[in-house]
Order: structure tokens, then C-alpha cells, then sequence
């Protein structure tokens, strides 16, 4: 209840003073449980990422200091955000993203860990090989445009612009998926979805 009603209020806002549009909604699966997967440049990220996507709730990944502020805390709390220590290389959230996907819940993952300093794709974490690997549940790449000038890294205050949303088809992994489940297998993934979005960013 809490997510779709802070989805309704986010969709207004940015509809009204982002000129918020939405391309290739239709790679979006009708069901979970899948992984959508997004460059990030900004906190607005996962309010667009949430928007965009609008046939089930999406479940974030989000740095546990966040958990401990004053009423951001206890929103992403009710809205069922995972708790991630910044790098951390505990198994905790890992597993609970994979129970929860297991559960039919989709996940949203920003698989480079941390804002983008400067806009440009940064090397994907393990975190989202493992994750896709050991859950083969389909990941959907999007490429979020705009944020970074909105709200850059450093900057406090949002600044209101045009933002876009490209989605694009589910991302190919056969191979990755067939192989041996090791540390260079993840990395293979990871570098597998950072193509994806990267060729989004590239027709956007």
C-alpha cells in the first residue's frame, strides 16, 4: 500500500515537473519475479526506476546508512528496501535479494554499487552475477536519463529538467548461466548487463 502510493505521488511529481516519459515499457515482463537493472547518477534513480516500472512493485537494494535517517528511514523500511553496507562482502543481503526472488518478488539493482561521480557506466559489482546467476530469474536493463543534471552527485537540491527511461529487452545470459558458478562467471554477467545498458544509453 505504502509503495503504490509513493509510486502515484512520485509519478506526479515527475510527470509534472520532469516532462517524465517512458520508452520500451513492453520489455517490462507482466509478472515476477525478474531483476531490473539501471545506470545510477542520482538518489532520484530509484523513484524513476520505480515509475517506469509499472506492472509489479519493485523491491530496492538500498546502503544501510540510509535506513538510519529520520523518516527516510522508516519509509524505505515499509516500502521492504534491502539493507546493503557499502562495501560490505557480507552474504546477508545477497541472500535475502534471492529469497525474495524466490518468493515472486523483482528486484531493482543498480549493479555499479554507487552513483556515478560523473555520468558515465562504471564496472558492475559481483553482487548482480550472483545474484542472476544463482536466481535465473531474467534481468531488464534500463538506462535512466537526465537525473545526473536533476540531482548530480554532491548536489542537494533537484533541479527540474526532462528525464527519460529507456528499457530495454531482457538481457541474454544462456551462456553465463550454463557455466561453472564462480567468481569469473558473476564478472561475466556483470559485464554482460553493463552492455546492455550501455547500448541503451547509446539510442537514447
Amino acid at each position: 500500500m505504502i509503495y503504490l502510493l509513493s509510486r502515484l505521488i512520485f509519478k506526479f511529481i515527475l510527470l509534472l515537473f520532469f516532462g517524465f516519459e517512458v520508452k520500451g515499457r513492453e520489455n517490462i515482463p507482466k509478472k515476477g519475479p525478474f531483476i531490473m537493472v539501471s545506470n545510477h547518477t542520482s538518489y532520484v534513480d530509484p523513484a524513476v526506476v520505480g515509475v517506469a516500472c509499472n506492472t509489479v512493485p519493485l523491491v530496492f537494494m538500498a546502503k544501510k546508512e540510509i535506513f538510519n535517517v529520520p523518516i527516510l528511514g522508516p519509509w524505505v523500511k515499509a516500502v521492504g528496501c534491502i539493507p546493503v553496507g557499502r562495501g560490505s562482502r557480507e552474504f546477508k543481503p545477497l541472500k535475502e535479494a534471492l529469497q525474495r526472488l524466490k518468493c515472486g518478488e523483482s528486484l531493482c539493482i543498480f549493479p555499479e554499487g554507487t552513483r556515478s561521480p560523473d555520468g558515465n557506466l562504471q564496472k558492475a559489482q559481483p553482487g548482480i552475477g550472483l545474484i542472476a546467476a544463482k536466481s535465473g530469474a531474467p534481468v531488464v536493463p534500463a538506462y535512466v536519463s537526465g537525473t545526473n543534471k536533476a540531482m548530480p552527485k554532491g548536489k542537494k537540491y533537484i533541479t527540474p529538467c526532462k528525464i527519460t527511461a529507456k528499457i530495454g529487452k531482457i538481457v541474454d545470459l544462456g551462456e553465463c548461466l550454463r557455466a561453472p558458478q564462480k567468481r569469473h562467471t558473476y564478472d561475466s554477467i556483470g559485464e554482460r548487463v553493463m552492455c546492455s545498458i550501455s547500448e541503451l544509453k547509446s539510442d537514447a
